[in-house]
């Protein structure tokens, strides 16, 4: 029996992942916000979706902009907004009943912890299988990763729950023991806001006319990143997780062998071709600033992890944008684990190996 998806994003990361479930032979319904139409209204109007690169697919997509055919479509939900667009979801989503559904948080930022809504299953992982660009009408996927990483807010899920997921999902999936993990495990944290911060000026002098990683990546911008690393294993040690480096992971991701960031930034496909953005109001300081780099700063906070690289990059990220990512970020109050002590924290998330069935690479 043909398998239904519904995908919530109607960007580079949901289109990507629409062509390539299309092409495996499930049918795909694609949400996009009435607000939002940019890519949606061009793919509407082509009649069309082409993809490019490492996924290649020209066929007709099903679009939609009620989040009722969404819900109706498919018991199983893919999320691939960016997390600075996981709260406008969540006001759409109340009303509705979604205690058979799953709904999968690409990447999820902790998602799971600011649902507030009763859901069957809520999972989410640590990157999008893609890296991807529309340019227009068109995706343009430069790289596909081998795996990502995975985890469920209460537990591992069933081994036949994994199995369906597996099936669904185009990567392989390496399944964690919380949703923490998962979140520490997300290297954009490591890797966005050090390039755009460190290459302000470049930015903007030039609109973004050069490649991010192969020229904004450079030893000096490396030598921050570890720092920021060295802080995002220091929290995963305490919850029991003997974590990789952000270098390991993405080589591990994408299938890779590179020996530092810079080799990576240079050499990497999937990277060394990257346009800078045009200026500093991009995801890669909205989102993974507040979403990622304030969740792991409260969380070292809690755990009396000195976080101060990181602080460092909040505040510049303050100082050059003029808002506060520490009062909107995903602090421990907006996860709603302010209240809850150093050791209940620990205990709540941390490993569980005897429940464990996958291993972490």
């Amino acid at each position: 029996m043909q398998r239904k998806v519904s995908i919530i994003g109607a960007g580079p990361s949901g289109f990507a992942l629409a062509a390539d479930l299309q092409n495996r032979g499930m049918e795909v319904l694609v949400y996009s916000h009435p607000d939002h139409l940019r890519y949606a209204s061009e793919v509407i109007d082509k009649g069309q979706l082409t993809v490019r690169g490492r996924i290649r697919s020209s066929a007709p997509v099903c679009i939609t902009f009620d989040m009722a055919e969404v819900i109706g479509f498919s018991t199983t939900i893919i999320l691939t907004v960016p997390s600075t667009g996981h709260e406008t979801v969540l006001q759409q989503l109340r009303g509705f009943t979604l205690q058979q559904h799953t709904i999968i948080a690409i990447p999820g930022n902790l998602f799971s912890l600011i649902a507030d809504i009763e859901i069957g299953c809520v999972l989410e992982t640590n990157l999008s299988p893609y890296s991807c660009r529309m340019e227009k009408d068109v995706v343009v996927v430069m790289g596909k990763k081998s795996l990502i990483f995975i985890a469920a807010l209460h537990g591992l899920p069933s081994r036949a729950v994994c199995d369906t997921i597996q099936e669904l999902v185009p990567v392989k999936l390496c399944w964690c023991s919380s949703v923490i993990e998962v979140c520490l495990l997300n290297v954009n944290g490591v890797f966005h806001p050090l390039m755009m911060l460190m290459n302000a000026g470049r930015i903007e002098s030039t609109n973004g006319d050069f490649l991010l990683y192969r020229d904004g990546l450079t030893s000096s911008v490396a030598n921050a990143m570890v720092e920021v690393d060295r802080v995002r294993m220091e929290i995963g040690k305490a919850f029991g997780h003997s974590l990789k480096s952000a270098l390991t992971i993405s080589n591990d991701c994408y299938g890779h062998s590179f020996t530092d960031l810079v080799d990576l930034a240079r050499n990497s496909g999937p990277h060394n071709r990257l346009k800078a953005p045009s200026d500093l109001k991009n995801r890669n300081i909205s989102e993974d600033v507040p979403d990622l780099l304030v969740c792991w700063h409260s969380l070292a906070e809690k755990l009396g992890i000195d976080a101060s690289p990181i602080t460092a990059i909040i505040v510049l990220a303050r100082m050059a944008t003029g808002v506060d990512y520490f009062q909107s970020g995903r602090s421990l109050q907006r996860l709603n684990l302010e209240d809850v002590s150093r050791s209940e924290l620990i205990e709540r998330f941390t490993v569980q190996p005897d429940n464990m069935f996958v291993s972490q690479l």
